[in-house]
């Protein structure tokens, strides 16, 4: 069997020794190239066409987004380092592409190695990175999340999720145009990661977008999304909701 072949894009010269030293720990792996630039290193890595690359997130003359740009296509694996910035991690999140932050230890980015040499289905990396791409550069309105089940991978966006419902270990996504997708992932996997784009758990198995809140049934306790869709809210949430609701009218 061939070695698999890496290249590594970091400007931080202990980084890059950490980095290497481990890849060279690999006796499958072969380490062919270096760049503390993304000019250079989209050169490099046009020429050398690696199996995968060890990318940092922000380089002296551009971050991450602006190189991966340059390239037609993307026909190699990365994996992307990163030590600050927010948006950026969440960027990551929610087209779930793994990411190491920094300073990460050898074992995380010995499985980091590990799984990106594993055989990931072109399509759907491909799928993955685009989301990741869209998220970095745009608004959160437009915000997307990629769902993964066994029959495809599924790129949303996220406002038009009218709410996510449990089912035991699995997550049900209902969108506006009536569309349910369903996840092998616990409703818990999504609450914070969407908390921060107008969603809320109004009871153990329900997640709802506010944006869509029509009215709220105080017979049933029940909270109406699209004027068809009634969810029920828990007694410790009811408060939170309607103080919620108060502040629209």
């Amino acid at each position: 069997m061939s070695a698999i072949s890496c290249f590594i894009v970091e400007d931080d010269p202990q980084a890059f020794a950490y980095a290497s030293s481990i890849m060279k720990s690999y006796k499958n792996i072969a380490l062919i190239g270096h760049s503390d630039s993304i000019q250079e290193a989209s050169i490099l890595i046009k020429k050398l066409k690696p199996d995968f690359i060890l990318l940092d997130v922000f380089l002296t003359d551009g971050n991450a987004f602006e190189f991966l740009r340059l390239f037609d296509a993307i026909n190699f694996k990365i994996i992307f380092t990163t030590s600050f910035a927010k948006y950026a991690i969440e960027a990551f999140k929610f087209s779930a592409i793994d990411y190491l932050l920094k300073p990460y230890e050898e074992k995380d980015l010995i499985l980091a190695v590990d799984k990106v040499i594993t055989d990931i289905r072109k399509t759907n990396y491909q799928s993955q990175l685009t989301t990741l791409l869209h998220n970095f550069s745009h608004n959160d309105q437009s915000k997307k999340l990629v769902l993964k089940n066994t029959d495809a991978i599924h790129v949303i966006t996220i406002e038009d999720i009218l709410f996510a419902k449990s089912d035991n270990n699995y997550t049900s996504f209902l969108l506006r145009n009536g569309k349910s997708i369903l996840i092998s992932k616990p409703l818990k996997s999504f609450d914070e990661k969407l908390s921060h784009y107008n969603f809320f758990r109004v009871h153990q198995s329900f997640l709802i977008n506010l944006t869509y809140i029509t009215s709220f049934d105080k017979r049933n306790e029940e909270v109406i999304l699209n004027e068809h869709h009634a969810i029920p809210v828990a007694q410790s949430k009811k408060k939170s909701l309607l103080s919620y609701i108060d502040k629209l009218f």
